[in-house]
């Protein structure tokens, strides 16, 4: 039969690895979490806060360039106005493949039409100033003004919903570090507590038996001490 205290120590030990092997699942468990939210903050939410505001970019440098072109009539302020479309449809479809709710794909579809309906105005505008037909100069102006607004507050809603998702995910990942670290520590705490106790069980039964057996032996030889010494002379013949 194993002794008792073999048990103890064997059934104290096995609960504080169990908890150790807990406690570092748990902890990985969270790293892992957090290494996703982290993921998705730097490469979805900060990806499409910079893509938004360079979109918002070469959509006003094709404002201003189809402006000056209205005016001067100059073949390298069109060319510009084409190199700033061409960035602004890849900015698009860029935001387009990293939106990640409904909300986000109407917004971009939305400012993707607008700015379309802005490019069919300008090229109508193009196609009679090279003809050198007279149009409603004005009445074309305020229809693109109207266009520009429209695209640049969907542009600010995206933006404004992004950042606080990205607020928000930080937040996540704050608190989810603080509650790994509370974890973490108290389970710390109590693995060195339950060392603590079962070493000092297991040191204070041994120091009991020593003890026991040296006070065994001073009565022995206290017995021995005591006894009268004429008892060495019994059975002896004379």
């Amino acid at each position: 039969m194993v002794p008792f205290t073999l048990q103890r120590f064997v059934i104290g030990y096995s609960s504080m690895l169990i908890l150790m092997v807990a406690v570092s699942g748990y902890s990985v468990n969270q790293l892992g979490k957090l290494s996703d939210a982290a993921h998705m903050a730097l490469k979805v939410d900060q990806r499409m806060i910079d893509d938004s505001e360079k979109l918002a970019d070469a959509f006003l440098s094709e404002v201003r360039y189809a402006g000056q072109f209205i005016v001067t009539h100059a073949p390298v302020h069109l060319d510009q106005y084409k190199q700033f479309k061409a960035d602004f449809d890849r900015y698009m479809a860029q935001l387009k493949s990293l939106a990640g709710s409904s909300d986000e794909v109407q917004r971009l579809t939305r400012a993707d039409e607008h700015h379309a309906q802005y490019h069919q105005l300008f090229e109508k505008e193009v196609g009679y100033i090279k003809k050198m037909q007279p149009y409603g100069e004005t009445r074309y102006r305020e229809e693109k003004g109207r266009l520009v607004d429209y695209l640049l507050r969907e542009h600010e809603a995206l933006k404004t919903d992004r950042q606080k998702s990205l607020q928000q995910r930080i937040g996540d990942i704050e608190t989810a570090a603080l509650e790994s670290q509370r974890i973490t520590l108290s389970a710390t705490l109590l693995l060195l507590g339950m060392g603590m106790y079962f070493a000092y069980c297991l040191t204070g039964k041994t120091s009991r038996k020593g003890t026991s057996s040296a006070d065994s032996h001073r009565a022995v030889l206290g017995i021995r001490w005591h006894f009268p010494t004429w008892w060495k002379g019994l059975g002896v013949p004379k």
